[in-house]
């Protein structure tokens, strides 16, 4: 066998298998218990944060002892590059802005004013990441009020992942005609898929579902809105029957 051709045949199983692995290693994450199995240090869901929502952290107030938020490290054990939180003093921390999707390990450090002891905690949060809902739509969205069509539209969720960590999300979706109000469809609506049957009434609607993760109610996501289009058939004309010769 051609020397080149094995190198290249086994490369190409060495990227399938690490593919296969890749994908085989997530881990979906809908409940705290899911959560507390694939990392420890998650024990409640408060230390989940959503996407776009600033962290804030506080300790209860105690006689004799000083609070001192010290640095904030992009890992959920505190190695890697910290970032210094400027010696913020007190028993709140807020953070300034949004961070991005992860976990994070904050130092606080609790002085003992009498006896001048001191000990560092670390207080774990994670970062939800914020999810993108795409739907396609079939290729035939025309339709006549006089013959019932069913039109199938797919959702898909993405960026909803952070290293081998996935978070599904629910669904919910929804019609709204160009002079109505919105309308949840309510037979097959709440999967990632719908075969929806054409309204009756001549109009523009569009097409689109709303998800929000199954772990934590963050912000609901609104995907795209495709339209589909219904126009009038014809009535029944009247009919005149009359004896020819």
């Amino acid at each position: 066998m051609n020397t080149k051709t094995t190198i290249l045949k086994l490369a190409l199983v060495c990227v399938l298998t690490a593919f296969t692995s890749l994908v085989s290693a997530q881990t979906d994450i809908t409940t705290l218990a899911e959560f507390t199995t694939a990392n420890a240090k998650i024990t409640d869901l408060t230390q989940v944060i959503c996407a776009g929502k600033k962290v804030q952290l506080s300790v209860p107030t105690t006689a004799g002892i000083t609070y001192q938020w010290e640095t904030r490290f992009p890992t959920d054990d505190g190695s890697g590059t910290g970032v210094p939180l400027g010696a913020t003093a007190g028993e709140t921390f807020n953070e300034p802005a949004a961070l991005p999707a992860g976990f994070y390990t904050y130092k606080l450090k609790a002085t003992n004013n009498t006896t001048g002891c001191a000990e560092i905690f670390d207080q774990v949060v994670f970062v939800m990441p914020a999810p993108t809902l795409t739907v396609t739509a079939p290729t035939d969205v025309a339709a006549c009020t006089n013959v019932s069509e069913v039109f199938n539209f797919t959702a898909a969720v993405t960026n909803n992942t952070v290293g081998t960590l996935r978070f599904p999300v629910s669904y919910q979706w929804y019609t709204k005609a160009s002079a109505g109000t919105e309308t949840a469809v309510a037979t097959g609506g709440t999967t990632s898929s719908l075969a929806l049957t054409s309204p009756t009434v001549a109009e523009t609607y569009d097409v689109y579902v709303k998800s929000n993760y199954v772990l934590k109610s963050c912000d609901e996501v609104t995907s795209n809105k495709p339209t589909i289009t219904v126009t009038s058939g014809p009535t029944k004309p009247v009919i005149t029957i009359a004896a020819g010769n």
